[in-house]
């Protein structure tokens, strides 16, 4: 399994589809497979509210990622040929938040 680790995403309190945030060194990460056996999110501040989910994320709908040290954690798949599909994935950050995300292959 190889894990990568991708720079912190300062929200603006606008959806956003997760991937399209995802960079190392300021360059944002264009691949064509985004599946992962593994993911997790983390804010590493949190004075708003932010949610993940699917497209249909808003101020009251999808997954709320907490406080500051809030985090949304999906547990490695078993079998080989299940994965998540990130590019399914979609964040509203809060404005001025900070989130980091990691996830493995």
């Amino acid at each position: 399994m190889k894990i990568f680790t991708y720079d912190d995403i300062v929200g603006d309190g606008v959806l956003h589809q997760l991937i399209t945030l995802l960079k190392i060194g300021g360059v944002v990460q264009v691949q064509t497979n985004w599946d992962s056996k593994w993911f997790q999110c983390v804010m590493i501040t949190a004075a708003g509210l932010s949610r993940i989910g699917p497209s249909t994320v808003s101020a009251t709908n999808g997954i709320q990622l907490g406080g500051a040290s809030g985090s949304q954690f999906a547990p490695i798949y078993a079998q080989l040929s299940e994965k998540y599909s990130m590019a399914d994935l979609y964040v509203i950050i809060a404005s001025g938040d900070v989130m980091s995300v990691a996830r493995a292959v």
